[in-house]
Formats: C-alpha cells, sequence, structure tokens
C-alpha cells in the first residue's frame, strides 16, 4: 500500500489525508467508540450538527417566519370555517313560498319543526335552549341597570347619609318625605 502522501500515510493504519479514517475523526470518539464524523465538532467537543442541532444552512428559510407545527398564515380554524358555513344564505321552502334564510336558521327551523311533530330529542334540545335564553337574559336585565347613573348615585348618597347619621339637605337634597302606610284596621 505505498504511494504518494495523498493517499495516507502509508503505514496501512487506513487512515486517510489529514489523520482522519474514511471521513471520521481520529482521536475524539463517541462513548460506544465511533469515532465523530470529520468536521462536524466543536472545540469543546459536541457535535456541530445532530439531534436538535439542525445545519445551519438549512436552519431558517429567508422569507419564513411561521412557527413550525402550526396553522399557517391565511388558514382558517374549524370554529371560523362551521360559523361562516352556518351564515351562509339558502332557499327553503315553507308552505308553498320560498324564503331565503341562513343554514343555521334552517336548522333551528328543523328543530323546532321536529319538536313539534313530537321528537323527544328535539324537544330536549329546544327546551335546554329555551332555559339557556331565559338565564342569559335573567343576567343581563342584573348587569343593565335601568336606573340612570344619577339615579343611582342619589340613593347610593342617601344610604351612606343614613349609615353616617347626616342630614340629607347638607348635600342640597330637600328633607325626605316619609310615606305612611294607611290602616286598615
Amino acid at each position: 500500500m505505498s504511494g504518494s502522501g495523498d493517499e495516507g500515510r502509508g503505514d496501512g493504519s487506513g487512515e486517510g489525508p489529514g489523520g482522519d479514517l474514511n471521513g471520521f475523526k481520529s482521536g475524539n470518539r463517541r462513548k460506544n467508540g465511533i469515532p465523530y464524523k470529520f468536521g462536524n465538532t466543536r472545540e469543546d467537543g459536541s457535535y456541530r450538527v445532530g439531534k436538535n442541532r439542525t445545519p445551519p444552512e438549512t436552519r431558517f428559510q429567508v422569507g419564513d417566519g411561521r412557527k413550525r407545527g402550526r396553522r399557517g398564515k391565511g388558514v382558517e380554524n374549524a370554529d371560523t370555517f362551521f360559523e361562516r358555513e352556518l351564515a351562509r344564505p339558502i332557499t327553503v321552502r315553507e308552505n308553498g313560498k320560498d324564503r331565503k334564510v341562513t343554514k343555521g336558521q334552517s336548522i333551528d327551523l328543523r328543530l323546532i319543526h321536529n319538536a313539534g311533530t313530537g321528537d323527544n330529542k328535539a324537544i330536549d334540545m329546544v327546551d335546554q335552549r329555551r332555559r339557556r335564553i331565559a338565564i342569559e337574559k335573567e343576567e343581563t336585565a342584573r348587569r343593565y341597570h335601568p336606573l340612570s347613573d344619577v339615579e343611582i348615585l342619589e340613593r347610593y348618597l342617601r344610604q351612606r347619609a343614613d349609615e353616617l347619621n347626616i342630614d340629607p339637605t347638607a348635600f342640597g337634597d330637600p328633607a325626605p318625605t316619609v310615606e305612611k302606610e294607611p290602616d286598615n284596621g
């Protein structure tokens, strides 16, 4: 195995040019004894490319700012698609007349129709929906007080004046009138 210096050391060790063994770096070896690939180690002995270390030239594409494993830009999620489809208009024939409604409204119409014909599941669904709507209306009524802000503040000030034993005329209010209940006795 004699030859030029480009083919190795010529001593039959199998090492190629630069002291590498068939493309592998001699000297440093992995825990299992296999040598590191030449040029794939840093000065501290860690890999340049390996697990969780992709090659730098392919690591980031130019103009690609998306996060990996997520939905891309401009792609709708399922809820947006679902809502858009429910809002799409269709034509429904009722009592011989055509009527334009959304798909969501047509589903509601069918549900109410089925409940009216005695379908127990449809009756339960309509009943649950009526209860939910009633609860939401009640909560909305509690949230939005029918009195104006001025009336609410006046009531609060009168209540605090009573608690602190302050004369309400000190605030510029007239003296409160006490309404007597008629005696039915």
